[in-house]
């Protein structure tokens, strides 16, 4: 155990720094115009149960813009039941088979997940229906081992289903792993892909994350300058990776005792993050 004495060069924070910082280490979510029309665009799966691909670079903003659909769309639907839970988000681990794949599911849905793969099949199946999914968002899509898609494809085309299936992953990666089976291709042919940003689109975005998320006692000026350049070349300006350095960087600087994100620190986490 490390003794505590050890860590006496740390200051403890005050309690408003403190405050600052908890903010600081939660996600936050902000209605991006590109995230609504992508929000839009599943919405528009979800009423006509039809599949689609979800793709992007890394830390383009996938995981984040699946999430929050399914917190905004299953709190639209809760005044119908407990029991209904109208969108499950499942994150794939790699060499993903068909139990995993299953007890993801079933485990999204708060149910046993024990059992040989036929029996965790056909719970999951039954559970999807039971909860009245209309939606099933499969993260990392691209982790599915290739016999597993057809675990997909049987709950895409199961008639008492009849639920809308999302794939997410990076560009390359998932449309690698999807033409591999024409029967997949076949079935998954909407496609919506989350772009880097403008860089007037970029500059608008800092000035929002400092106004919005970071929100510190003084304006750190992160949309101009040379803080606006290294932003753009770290971050290849995709959401994610802006999201984490700059909260990153916000942490940091507080606890150094800065009522803004210092340029010095900013700077160390950029490089520390072999972006």
């Amino acid at each position: 155990m490390t003794d505590a004495k050890q860590l006496d060069f740390f200051e403890e924070p005050t309690p408003e720094i403190q405050a600052h910082i908890e903010r600081l280490s939660r996600a936050p979510y902000l209605e991006l115009d590109q995230v609504k029309l992508c929000h839009t665009w599943m919405y528009e799966l979800v009423l006509s149960k039809m599949t689609g691909l979800l793709v992007g670079e890394s830390r383009s903003g996938k995981t984040v813009t699946c999430k929050a659909f399914r917190n905004n769309y299953n709190k639209l639907r809760q005044g119908q039941g407990q029991r209904i839970k109208p969108v499950v988000y499942i994150q794939i681990p790699k060499n993903c088979g068909s139990r995993d794949f299953f007890i993801k599911i079933l485990k999204a849905l708060n149910k046993p997940s024990n059992g040989t793969i036929s029996d965790l099949r056909e719970r999951a199946l039954d559970s999807l229906e039971i909860h009245q999914v209309e939606m099933l968002i499969i993260d990392e899509a691209n982790h599915l081992k290739f016999e597993t898609f057809s675990d997909v494809r049987h709950i895409y085309d199961d008639d008492n289903l009849k639920i809308s299936v999302l794939l997410v992953g990076t560009t390359s990666r998932l449309l690698a792993v999807v033409k591999r089976d024409e029967q997949v291709i076949n079935r998954f042919l909407e496609q919506f892909e989350l772009d880097k940003l403008e860089d007037n689109q970029f500059k608008q975005m800092i000035q929002v994350w400092e106004r919005d998320v970071l929100r510190l006692p003084e304006e750190s000026k992160l949309a101009s300058g040379d803080n606006l350049k290294i932003l753009k070349q770290s971050t290849k300006k995709l959401i994610g990776r802006l999201d984490m350095i700059l909260r990153k960087a916000a942490i940091r600087s507080l606890l150094r005792g800065y009522k803004k994100v210092d340029k010095d620190v900013l700077k160390e986490v950029i490089s520390a993050s072999k972006l």
